[in-house]
C-alpha cells in the first residue's frame, strides 16, 4: 500500500540530551544487507517497536520467529529519545471525559492499565539489570488557576465513586500551606501526588533491543520503509530505500509517522510537533536544590508543563506552548524536529526553574540542550492498539497522544501476544477504549485542534 502523505521522519534532527553521549549501538546494522524474508517485521526502533520485540521473545519461549526491525534513522530517534523520561500515570486530569465516554468500568481500566506499568516496568529493567538511571518516586501535580484545582477536585470526586478503579489509595491530595510545602511552588493552591518514576529513555530502549538481539533479532537502522504491499497469502512485502523484505506479520510502530505507511490512519494518528529542554545550574555556581518529586505545573487541561528531576541535579522541562501553539503550521502535522520554535522559548526554560519553584529563587541556571520532536497524537485522544480491521497481519501500536511511557509497555505485550497466538485484541489485557476496531476507526473525528485549545485563541 503507497504512503498517502508525506510523514516520514526528516535528516538531521536536533540533538536531545538523552542522545548527548556518544554511542555506537544507535547506528547498528546486525548484518550488511537486508534479509530477505522473516516471520515479524517491525517497523520503528524507539520504545514501542523494542517494546514489541522483548515481548516476542519472552512470550515465544525457547522457538521463537525470526525477527528484523527496521529504523528510519537511528536507534530512539524518534519520539523515545525527545520526550521526558517521565513515567507518570496521571489519567485523573482525563478521567472526567473518559466515564461520559466509557463508563465506569472501562474509565478506570485506562487508569489502572497505566498504574500497572510502575511494576512491569521495574521488573524488566531489574530483571535485564539495564542500566537506564531508572527512579520509582512520586509525581507532584501543582494546580496554579482556579479552573485547574476546580477541574481537579471534580476528578477526584467522580474517581471516589468509581469500585474499579485501582489507583485511588495511591493518590494523595494537598491543600494551602500543605500544598505548598509539598510541592515547593508557593503559587499552589492545591497539590496532587501519585506514585511515578522516571528514566533515560534511550538506554531503556537500547537495553530491551541488547536483550532481543541475544535472542537472534536483526536490527538494520536508516532503513526506511517506502510502502508496504500485500501479497496473496497473506504475507507482505516491505518496500525500503535497501531492498524489500518479505513478512508474514508486520509491526507498525510507527507513532506520528503512521499514516504515511497506513493512509486508513489519516486524522486519526496526527503529528503534533512539541519542545523540551535540559537544563542544568551554571558552572562554578552552587549546586542545584534537589527536588524530591517529578512534577506538572497545571495552568489548566491545555496549558501545562512537566518536568522531572535528573539523579545528577539537572532537570528536564517540556511544554512551552504559549510559544508557538497560536502558529498551527509551526506544530500542527508537522514531522520537522530537525528546527526549533520561533521565540525566545530557551530564555523562557533558563528562568522555568526560579519562576516556579522557591528553593530554585537564587539559582543561577541554563539550557545547554533545547529540542523537538514528534508526538503521535489521536484523533479519540487514546492509543490504537491491534490488527488492522481489514488487512490481516498488519498490526498497529501507535498514537499515544503525548502520554506514551505509561502505556506502551504492556501494550506491546497485547500486539506479541496477538501475532504469536493468532488472537484478536479482544483477548489480551488492553483497555477496551485502545482497541482497533473497524467501527473506532471508522467513526473516529480529529479534535485535535479543539483539545490543544487552539481553537479558542
Amino acid at each position: 500500500m503507497a504512503a498517502a502523505s508525506n510523514y516520514f521522519p526528516v535528516a538531521n534532527p536536533t540533538l536531545p540530551f538523552w542522545h548527548s553521549e556518544e554511542d555506537s549501538f544507535k547506528n547498528l546494522r546486525s548484518t550488511p544487507e537486508l534479509p530477505q524474508e522473516t516471520d515479524i517485521l517491525i517497523i520503528g526502533g524507539g520504545y514501542a517497536g523494542a517494546a514489541v520485540g522483548y515481548w516476542t521473545y519472552k512470550e515465544a519461549g525457547s522457538t521463537p520467529p525470526k525477527v528484523l526491525m527496521l529504523e528510519a534513522r537511528f536507534i530512539g530517534s524518534g519520539a523515545t529519545g525527545r520526550n521526558g523520561g517521565h513515567l507518570k500515570p496521571d489519567y485523573y486530569r482525563e478521567y472526567l471525559s473518559f466515564e461520559k465516554r466509557f463508563g465506569q468500568k472501562d474509565a478506570a481500566s485506562i487508569g489502572n492499565f497505566e498504574h500497572d506499568h510502575l511494576a512491569a516496568l521495574k521488573e524488566a529493567i531489574e530483571d535485564l539489570n539495564i542500566d537506564c538511571d531508572f527512579v520509582l518516586t512520586r509525581a507532584c501535580n501543582v494546580h496554579l488557576t482556579k479552573g485547574a484545582v476546580a477541574g481537579c477536585l471534580k476528578a477526584m470526586q467522580a474517581l471516589r465513586k468509581n469500585p474499579y478503579t485501582k489507583v485511588l489509595n495511591d493518590i494523595q491530595v494537598q491543600f494551602g500551606s500543605n500544598a505548598e510545602i509539598t510541592s515547593i511552588c508557593e503559587d499552589s493552591p492545591l497539590s496532587l501526588t501519585f506514585t511515578a518514576g522516571h528514566l533515560w529513555p534511550y538506554k531503556m530502549v537500547k537495553g530491551f533491543l541488547q536483550y532481543c538481539i541475544e535472542k537472534g533479532m536483526n536490527v538494520q537502522t536508516y532503513t526506511t520503509v517506502t510502502s508496504i504491499e500485500k501479497q496473496k497469502d497473506g504475507s507482505y512485502i516491505v518496500h525500503t530505500n535497501r531492498g524489500s523484505v518479505k513478512t508474514k506479520k508486520v509491526v507498525l510502530a510507527t507513532n506520528a509517522y503512521t499514516a504515511g505507511l497506513a493512509p486508513e490512519f489519516e486524522d486519526r494518528i496526527i503529528p503534533v510537533k512539541g519542545t523540551c529542554s535540559h537544563i542544568k545550574v551554571q558552572d562554578g555556581d552552587k549546586p542545584a536544590p534537589y527536588l524530591s518529586n517529578t512534577y506538572g505545573i497545571c495552568r489548566d487541561f491545555t496549558n501545562h508543563e512537566y518536568l522531572i528531576n535528573r539523579p545528577d541535579g539537572t532537570v528536564i522541562v517540556g511544554g512551552a506552548k504559549p510559544y508557538y501553539l497560536k502558529d498551527k503550521d509551526a506544530w500542527y502535522k508537522n514531522v520537522d524536529d530537525s528546527t526549533l520554535f520561533a521565540g525566545d522559548v530557551k530564555g523562557w526554560y533558563e528562568t522555568f526553574m526560579q519562576n516556579h519553584f522557591y528553593t530554585w529563587k537564587d539559582a543561577k541556571t541554563e539550557v545547554d540542550y533545547l529540542w523537538t520532536g514528534i508526538l503521535g497524537y489521536s484523533a479519540d485522544a487514546l492509543p490504537w492498539i491491534g490488527e488492522s480491521p481489514d488487512q490481516s497481519n498488519k498490526y498497529i501500536i501507535g498514537g499515544f497522544h503525548g502520554h506514551g511511557m505509561p502505556r506502551i509497555f504492556l501494550s506491546a505485550k497485547a500486539i506479541a501476544q496477538m501475532m504469536l497466538n493468532n488472537v484478536p485484541v479482544q483477548m489480551t489485557d488492553i483497555p477496551v477504549p485502545f482497541m482497533l476496531t473497524a467501527e473506532r476507526l471508522r467513526n473516529a473525528r480529529n479534535t485535535v485542534l479543539k483539545d490543544t485549545g487552539f481553537s479558542k485563541l
